[in-house]
């Protein structure tokens, strides 16, 4: 039988983007494979007892036993289901997360070479089995990953974060494309190009409280308007506007939080020209007005 791909939703109760979706499953009866979908989420599920079954894309179904581990990329279909066994009791951990959460407020050169240029996947799956020398390290991530989501102590999406880059290096430097290009006027390009966002991402982050215009930035860079939005959109994955706005919440989060200031005040200071814009998009992306974030954590 055949199902129509679903979209997972990755959107909270409040309205907002989830940043990750962390959980455990005990199924103690079998159950159907489900019908397909994608996310982009990057999944890592391991087997914390009996077995499972999963399938992505149009491959074969793939068998987990105890202490095997899967990584699916970013919008690669896939399902999973119990295998139909007369005692079935079977255990697992899954780690749903998306890079944004991972963005630092101050950028780095790795954060340019790692989360801002998209790492290329060229499998649809990479399988970690239980005897593998490399699941050691990442068996240890995800079990430390669940520990802090099912505690929830003090400070633990610090330690989420913490984790997850831990995980996300990992997988990047095991199944993520690592060799340059052969043709070396194609290494020529990514080198300038990380560059170039560098030299980008500096200049917002040195000018965010202005007025800014693409085509300011565009020309500081020596680009067309076109030219400067086509690569900005194509190594950051995201719309110059778009990340100028977060750059600009992210910010005024901090500003909440150590000033004394009108919420009028902090947001003229972020690069907001309205109070009432300001207020709207905080809330679009934190679920809470600035007030009730200053209330609820100041």
């Amino acid at each position: 039988m055949k199902y129509a791909v679903q979209i997972e939703s990755e959107v909270g109760v409040d309205g907002t983007k989830k940043a990750y979706d962390i959980f455990s499953n005990l199924h103690t009866k079998p159950l159907r494979i489900g019908p397909p979908h994608i996310h982009s989420y990057y999944e890592v599920t391991t087997v914390l007892e009996g077995e499972l079954v999963y399938r992505v894309g149009n491959e074969e179904d793939i068998r987990l036993h105890t202490g095997d581990i899967i990584f699916v990329p970013p919008y690669i279909v896939h399902n999973s289901s119990v295998l139909p066994a007369e005692k079935v009791q079977m255990r697992s951990g899954v780690v749903k997360f998306s890079p944004l959460f991972l963005y630092p407020m101050e950028t780095t050169r790795s954060d340019v070479d790692c989360l801002l240029m998209a790492p290329t996947f060229e499998q649809p799956y990479y399988l970690f089995r239980a005897e593998d020398e490399k699941n050691l390290e990442l068996d240890t991530i995800l079990k430390q990953i669940l520990h802090e989501r099912s505690q929830a102590k003090l400070g633990y999406e610090l330690a989420l974060r913490g984790e997850l880059i831990r995980l996300y290096i990992y997988l990047i430097r095991c199944c993520a494309v690592q060799e340059q290009p052969c043709d070396p006027n194609d290494r020529e390009i990514d080198e300038s190009s990380a560059q170039k966002l560098h030299q980008i991402l500096t200049y917002l982050k040195e000018n965010y409280q202005y007025n800014l215009s693409m085509q300011e930035v565009a020309d500081i860079c020596g680009m067309s308007y076109s030219a400067f939005s086509r690569f900005f959109k194509k190594v950051t994955n995201r719309k110059f506007n778009e990340y100028l706005l977060e750059m600009r919440l992210n910010y005024a989060q901090k500003k909440l939080l150590q000033s004394e200031e009108s919420i009028t005040s902090i947001a003229m200071e972020c690069g907001f020209d309205y109070t009432s814009y300001f207020i709207k998009q905080f809330k679009k992306k934190n679920g809470i007005t600035p007030k009730e974030y200053q209330k609820k954590y100041q």
